[in-house]
């Protein structure tokens, strides 16, 4: 029995040192004293990482014959999959619809625009457009050039996490009469969009 109560006393006295120190209570052994149970809040916290990418990632493939005469304007459907504030980025390869075809006294290259709206769970909405020279590399829109990251691209500040109606426009006006002329030919460029979890 000694060695039962050098090892009962020995708790008692870690249990006493806790007691005050948090509650400035006592705990005592059964039959010791009116308190023999001390309660302790212990805090448990737990935190969840935003989550965000392309629920339907957008993926389209537009032609328009002779649109330097009857123009355009497609939009491509995309289903965002984040639990917090987002950002969209668009980046085109060419700067514009190019072509390989070449002559004198005609252009290769057609311009055209890159609207990116943005809806979400809410109805909060995000909306902007930039010429399609803007998103190149290096290229100047403001708004949603590049690749996108928690400080780049069109911020949406409130989750999205179904089809809510976002899209992205591609669009251009016939070509102006005053404009150099632009060679026969077919015309392409590359739009990637990219998606990111936001500041």
């Amino acid at each position: 029995m000694q060695g039962f109560r050098a090892v009962w006393i020995g708790m008692m006295a870690m249990l006493a040192f806790a007691g005050t120190a948090a509650h400035s209570n006592t705990v005592y052994a059964p039959g010791q004293g009116a308190v023999n149970s001390l309660a302790l809040g212990i805090d448990v916290k737990a935190s969840v990482k935003d989550r965000c990418g392309f629920a339907s990632a957008p993926n389209a493939s537009i032609s328009q014959a002779d649109f330097d005469t009857t123009g355009f304007s497609r939009d491509i459907p995309i289903t965002l999959n984040c639990s917090g504030a987002s950002r969209v980025a668009v980046s085109s390869a060419n700067g514009g619809l190019q072509t390989a075809a070449a002559a004198t006294g005609f252009a290769s290259k057609a311009p055209y625009d890159v609207t990116v709206n943005l809806v979400a769970d809410n109805a909060t909405k995000a909306s902007a457009t930039c010429a399609a020279s803007t998103l190149s590399s290096g290229g100047s829109c403001a708004a949603f050039a590049g690749t996108a990251s928690s400080s780049t691209g069109l911020r949406l500040g409130a989750p999205s996490t179904k089809s809510n109606g976002s899209y992205v426009r591609v669009s251009a006006a016939p070509y102006s009469a005053s404009a150099t002329p632009l060679v026969a030919g077919t015309y392409s460029d590359t739009l990637t969009v990219t998606v990111s979890a936001a500041l």
